[in-house]
């Protein structure tokens, strides 16, 4: 009879806020082919020329404004979701392991999965915590995975989720929590804003040539079901459908872009600031490419986005806080790693 693990992926968080805990983390983050891709000997310059001496030491203080007393919020949240998932099998009776696999930091996707081999499991469900397709998140973890487990005696089943923006009980948990802290009197629109990605990394994973960076987002196809455009869309979609928002209510922001390449749009600092214009002054800003708040969320947007609109004309930006430790998204997160083994019980 097999054995079944879950496997709860994150990419990770350096393990203190200091010059040299962000060149740890930085080391493994900027060596990462699916993230930077481009040149090896231009990336090993990147890494080791800018961002270790200079970046370094310049996004340590601002994980320091963000870190808690646990320690780094990714992380503290993280290990909160996989004792919860854990407790729920094991008071369901159900002979189930969960852990948490980092890409860019412990614990270590190669260490979980070393432990799920000492431990007999030989099915595991592999559950991205970023709930988004995309080559540089879910496609790098994958890889990592799938490697890892090529090197056992005998090869587990692996069951990968790519879709996690899809799950009704996602929608649900941040449905649930928008609820929870949007007073929609106080407030004229409401910014869904992700993690943007450059275009180049959408058309790597466009194998059917159909990505416009436009309408082509507006519905989920066998054809684009991979483009994290498309399933940032779609998670809005689902989630204003669930408030019962119409689309003068909402909109869709991308950001964290740097370089000189382009991006996927709208930038985030410039939506905000063509709202100013059209004379949307109070906002609330809620981000469903990330599951707890970490520093994209509270430093970012919570205080650099939040000047610049503020600075533009704005009067009133709210930040919503992510599903952290939300009892709902924990129960979710249970729901939908054991609506999956089921399902592949039954296969």
């Amino acid at each position: 009879m097999s054995k079944k693990a879950v496997l709860l992926l994150n990419l990770g968080t350096p393990e203190e806020p200091t010059a040299r805990g962000l060149r740890k983390f930085y080391k493994f983050f900027f060596s990462d082919p699916f993230v930077f891709d481009f040149n090896p000997i231009g990336r090993w310059l990147l890494r080791n020329l800018i961002i270790l001496p200079f970046r370094a030491p310049k996004i340590a203080k601002d994980y320091q404004a963000i870190w808690m007393e646990a320690g780094s919020p990714l992380k503290v949240y993280a290990d909160k979701l996989r004792d919860s998932v854990q407790a729920s099998y094991d008071n369901a009776g159900v002979d189930v392991i969960v852990r948490n696999g980092m890409a860019y930091s412990s614990p270590h996707v190669w260490d979980a999965m070393e432990e799920f081999e000492k431990l007999g499991r030989d099915e595991i469900l592999v559950l991205p915590m970023f709930p988004q397709f995309s080559t540089a998140t879910t496609a790098s973890v994958f890889h990592e995975v799938k490697k890892a487990a090529a090197k056992w005696s005998k090869v587990p089943k692996l069951r990968f989720v790519d879709d996690l923006y899809s799950e009704p009980a996602f929608i649900k948990a941040w449905s649930s929590l928008i609820g929870d802290n949007i007073d929609r009197s106080k407030i004229d629109h409401v910014i869904f804003s992700y993690h943007g990605v450059p275009e180049s990394n959408l058309k790597k994973a466009d194998v059917h040539d159909v990505c416009k960076f436009g309408s082509c987002c507006d519905q989920i196809t066998t054809k684009n079901k991979l483009c994290y455009r498309a399933q940032c869309v779609a998670t809005t979609r689902g989630i204003v459908k669930e408030m019962g928002w119409s689309e003068d209510q909402y909109s869709v922001a991308f950001q964290s872009r740097f370089g000189k390449q382009p991006w996927i749009q709208p930038y985030l600092d410039e939506h905000l600031e063509s709202l100013v214009q059209k004379g949307i002054k109070n906002i609330a800003v809620v981000t469903p490419s990330f599951v707890s708040d970490c520093l994209e969320t509270i430093h970012e947007i919570g205080i650099e986005y939040r000047e610049e609109f503020l600075e533009a004309g704005g009067e009133v930006f709210q930040l919503v806080p992510n599903l952290n430790d939300n009892p709902t998204w924990f129960n979710s997160v249970y729901q939908i790693s054991s609506s999956k083994i089921q399902e592949a019980a039954n296969s």
